[in-house]
């Protein structure tokens, strides 16, 4: 919904309330007729938490409808999400519980999250764990998670995810690079594969379902198709085991 909407819906619903008690006074006072602007006015501005009431209200029903749309974005893009083989994941390839992390690797919020979902994976060897990097917090972010792609080509992503995310600094290609070949990667085939047409198109489809679905925020955790809200490893795991 654009900002437009938003605001008209929003002056309908305030006006619509204050009309009703506008209309409710007149009745009980007795008196005939509808509600004119002035009254209107005048129960706005004696009763202003009617405003405030009615924008709470407001803002639950759109994240209530925000959140339906979400879980029917991610049921209907389930088999993207979960089983595109080109993407990084650990865990069995048809394990009956899967969790999915969008994330970006200039995203610091991601890099605290990091060692949770780490922990994640090693407490939970049945579940499969997707990792979909989509790249627009910082233009770093394409090369990372371009090597993070190129190194999961060679059986190594986890631990580049492990090392970018978990680095202090500020990203660079240099120490991208440098955390590779403290990987153990395969420097010839590294250098050949992060620039391949084949590894952009890995990138460029992550991008294109996080569009799809709606992944407008970073860190966004996915289980079995439904979001979750929470990024605490005991609620995650809590979340898990529900459906182990």
């Amino acid at each position: 919904m654009n900002k437009n909407s938003l605001y008209i819906s929003l002056l309908a619903l305030v006006v619509s309330v204050a009309t009703a008690v506008v209309c409710a006074t007149k009745c009980n006072k007795g008196a005939a007729g509808s509600a004119d602007s002035k009254s209107i006015e005048a129960v706005l501005s004696e009763n202003p938490q009617v405003i405030v009431n009615a924008l709470q209200k407001y803002e639950q029903l759109q994240r209530e409808n925000q959140e339906k749309e979400a879980a029917r974005l991610f049921i209907d893009n389930l088999d993207a999400l979960q089983n595109n083989p080109e993407v990084p994941f650990v865990g069995p390839k048809d394990a009956d519980v899967t969790l999915v992390e969008f994330f970006d690797f200039s995203c610091g919020y991601c890099k605290r999250l990091a060692p949770t979902v780490a922990a994640i994976v090693d407490a939970n060897p049945d579940v499969k764990v997707v990792f979909q990097p989509i790249t627009f917090v910082a233009p770093i972010s394409k090369y990372a998670a371009q090597a993070a792609v190129a190194a999961n080509l060679q059986g190594k992503f986890l631990g580049m995810y492990k090392s970018m995310l978990g680095f202090e600094g500020r990203l660079t290609e240099e120490k991208i690079n440098e955390l590779a070949e403290q990987n153990g990667l395969d420097m010839e085939k590294y250098k050949k594969d992060v620039d391949s047409e084949q590894v952009k198109k890995v990138i460029a489809g992550v991008a294109a379902l996080g569009e799809k679905v709606q992944v407008h925020g970073v860190p966004s955790l996915i289980l079995n198709g439904k979001p979750l809200n929470t990024i605490e490893q005991d609620g995650i795991q809590a979340e898990i085991d529900k459906l182990k």
